[in-house]
């Protein structure tokens, strides 16, 4: 198969008109020269320069300045942006805001409970008094007593009675 070039005369024909159109263009480009430049061009230019970008106040240029980022270090903070926003909202729409309970003024009221004091006395009983005595041996008072809660039944209510004035100070 033959294919034909891009520029190829056959495939792009183009009216003898233009050919000398193009031919006067290249005449006169290559006639035509830059103007000098003068040195006060330069010092015009030098100081339009400084007007704009050397005296502007540092908020400004904080303001208009710019920070380039790679594409993958942008994306990256977005994606985390995004994320750690999804995350607050949703943990901050799952609670569900209730007014704190009145509270309710405690007022502290001292009561005077007597305080009964318990004498416990401990004392050896013989049964046979004598001889057996000196045959047995030590009594067997340091062994104690079997505590047995099988028929212990706590009290169903307990109404303290205060009384104001009792002679309980010693």
């Amino acid at each position: 198969m033959n294919y034909l070039e891009e520029n190829s005369p056959d495939r792009n024909p183009r009216p003898d008109d233009e050919i000398l159109e193009d031919r006067g263009l290249k005449n006169l480009l290559g006639e035509w020269r830059a103007p000098e430049i003068t040195s006060s061009l330069d010092q015009r230019i030098l100081t339009s320069y400084r007007r704009q970008f050397l005296h502007r106040p540092l908020w400004r240029r904080w303001l208009t300045g710019s920070i380039s980022l790679p594409a993958p270090v942008a994306v990256t903070a977005a994606v985390l942006l995004c994320a750690t926003s999804y995350l607050a909202a949703r943990k901050a729409t799952s609670y569900t805001l209730e007014p704190a309970p009145a509270t309710s003024v405690v007022k502290i009221v001292e009561v005077r409970v007597p305080v009964v004091k318990e004498k416990i006395v401990t004392r050896v009983v013989y049964k046979n008094t004598g001889a057996q005595k000196a045959t047995e041996g030590p009594t067997p008072s340091s062994l104690r007593p079997r505590i047995d809660l099988a028929n212990f039944q706590p009290v169903s209510e307990i109404k303290p009675i205060v009384i104001h004035g009792g002679n309980d100070e010693k």
